[in-house]
């Protein structure tokens, strides 16, 4: 079952996923990342989070986020589905379950 992500969890958990330390570029991948959420949730959309879960693939654990919602959103559904569906973000994604959801106020860094 999907974790429902506080704000404060949300952005902890984004600075782990990235492993990020104080440099510039780590910096600013969270800033871009959290201001395309912000965008979402601006517009009343959730955040769904799903994570490569193929145990053989070079990428497992890599994660991506997707917005869920609206006609606006990447994922028009009131909820996102447990599989990330193909074609989101242009690729196959059956290797991408569902982890967690955010759906509320924007997120600061």
């Amino acid at each position: 079952m999907a974790k429902e992500f506080t704000a404060e969890e949300l952005i902890k958990a984004l600075r782990e996923w990235g492993e990020l330390d104080d440099s510039p570029d780590a910096f600013r991948w969270l800033w871009e990342t959290t201001t395309k959420m912000n965008e979402w949730l601006k517009r009343g959309d959730g955040i769904a989070v799903y994570e490569n879960h193929d145990l053989g693939h070079r990428e497992r654990g890599d994660k991506m986020f997707t917005s869920y919602g609206s006609t606006d959103a990447q994922l028009e559904s009131a909820t996102p589905p447990e599989i990330l569906p193909d074609g989101v973000g242009g690729t196959i994604n059956w290797r991408y379950t569902l982890i967690g959801t955010y759906k509320g106020d924007p997120l600061s860094v």
